[in-house]
């Protein structure tokens, strides 16, 4: 990267084909490897939710490449998941909907097909499977970014949504940390870490944006429209905010902005093509209250302990 003196680093951020499939490739083995290396002794599971969560993420990465996303790759992440990535040719509200559904949706209803033939067979694999396929795809729906339920919501009804999301987090960290307590299973801290870091990182990012609110400098724009100036301005902004980059330089722009500029595009909210009407959205949002209830209610309804521990 050249150095830069109060200008935005300009990036290349496409990568070659063979690259990303790379990546890709490297990241599932490595999450597949740790996987079996904590869970050496239930190596069926290991494979039951790495295939989980590659439907999952099949789905998001399908919808993007049907609606001409470029560098479109998917990265898997040890017990957090998986995530694809992709620049859009437009950001438009209909695209961002169908995409986030299309995840966790073929999820769920595999998980209601199981359902259904473990209530013919009786067997308790059938019942296991189903459990993991539902509760994994519906946590997925959760109104807290960056999982798809947040970005949904987000996405249907602007910022106005972000201001529930850190409380929301917090309940789901301390519920999440009584679970690792009473289970003794100290991997799930692990989710309770990931929680407390994105809460962190949201107010940073919320407190950023009000000081450029005040300061009138626009953040509603993508980096790649981002003028030098209002980088410079969120830069000096975040350097204030942000104690990992408290040691820059707020005036000038140096050699290493690598981490500055992953700040930058997390203040960013870059506007989104409104092609959603009323109707549209009211009916968006009940297919996501169905999707986030009604298989949770449903595989309640025949939740046994015996059947899925004995």
């Amino acid at each position: 990267m050249q150095e830069t003196i109060n200008k935005k680093p300009e990036f290349e951020f496409s990568e070659s084909r063979l690259h990303r499939l790379v990546k890709t490739g490297i990241s599932l083995l490595i999450y597949f490897l740790i996987y079996y290396f904590v869970f050496r002794n239930k190596p069926e599971w290991i494979i039951v939710i790495t295939a989980i969560v590659l439907l999952h993420e099949t789905g998001h990465f399908a919808a993007m490449k049907y609606f001409g996303y470029r560098d479109v790759q998917m990265f898997f992440i040890p017990f957090l998941g998986a995530f694809v990535s992709g620049s859009p040719q437009k950001i438009s509200q209909r695209q961002r909907v169908i995409t986030l559904f299309a995840g966790p949706t073929p999820g769920i209803i595999a998980g209601l097909i199981v359902l259904a033939i473990f209530l013919q067979t009786g067997a308790r694999f059938y019942y296991q499977l189903s459990f993991f396929l539902i509760t994994l795809n519906v946590f997925n729906l959760l109104p807290v970014t960056p999982l798809d339920g947040g970005q949904l919501l987000e996405n249907l009804y602007g910022a106005k949504t972000r201001i529930v999301q850190p409380v929301f987090l917090m309940l789901t960290g301390l519920l999440l940390f009584a679970v690792a307590v009473t289970m003794g299973n100290p991997y799930i801290l692990i989710l309770v870490w990931f929680i407390i870091t994105r809460i962190r990182r949201m107010l940073k990012v919320m407190s950023v944006r009000k000081a450029l609110e005040r300061d009138k400098v626009s953040y509603k724009t993508t980096y790649k429209m981002l003028d030098d100036q209002s980088y410079m301005a969120i830069r000096a902004a975040l350097i204030r905010r942000v104690p990992a980059l408290n040691g820059l330089d707020p005036e000038t722009a140096g050699a290493d902005e690598d981490r500055v500029v992953k700040w930058v595009q997390r203040v960013l909210d870059a506007p989104v093509s409104a092609d959603l009407n009323r109707g549209q959205i009211i009916f968006s949002t009940l297919v996501w209250l169905i999707l986030l209830v009604a298989p949770i209610l449903l595989l309640l309804k025949f939740f046994s302990f015996r059947l899925f521990f004995v």
